[in-house]
């Protein structure tokens, strides 16, 4: 039997103007890439780094349901590279929720964290879901998430519309 683990998970919406955001200045060039039809094992690297700490499952599927879920109409993933490499990257859903565009996943890699990027990749999400012609960007958090994601979406000037309480698998070692 998996063990379960439970968290908070916490809805959220931003509705209006964000505080702006600067490129963090970094001894690295900064490139951000939309990439269209993802390849399977780079999408899961980015979500297993970001996401294994954290005991993210939902994209744990096989090949056929992960390529239907990441290559469905109006779902794009965005890399943000340093001199190259993966640094961060975050998912949006638009199209599936009239008026409203979702950061699905976000999230620094763990070695370029403490940097300074997370704030920079949030604003470049917010952009890009509100370049899909909405207003309303939604995503969700969880307790389980790394404890800087609530502080820094609160900043960025979301707000708590609704919390519930899941168990959730945990990711053993």
């Amino acid at each position: 039997m998996r063990h379960l683990v439970s968290a908070a998970v916490s809805q959220m919406e931003l509705r209006g103007p964000t505080p702006p955001t600067r490129k963090p200045q970094t001894a690295e060039t900064l490139t951000l890439r939309s990439i269209p039809e993802i390849p399977l094992d780079l999408y899961r690297s980015l979500y297993d780094a970001v996401g294994r700490p954290h005991h993210w499952t939902s994209r744990r599927l096989p090949d056929d349901l992960l390529r239907a879920e990441i290559h469905a109409p109006g779902m794009s993933v965005h890399v943000l590279e340093a001199d190259g490499e993966p640094a961060g990257w975050f998912e949006l859903e638009a199209g599936r929720r009239p008026g409203r565009t979702r950061i699905v996943h976000f999230g620094i890699m763990p070695r370029f964290r403490g940097r300074g990027l997370a704030p920079y990749l949030l604003g470049e999400a917010i952009a890009a879901a509100r370049a899909t012609g909405v207003e309303l960007v939604t995503l969700e958090t969880n307790s389980l998430d790394h404890p800087a994601a609530l502080p820094l979406y609160e900043k960025a000037g979301f707000v708590c519309v609704d919390k519930r309480f899941v168990a959730t698998p945990a990711i053993e070692s």
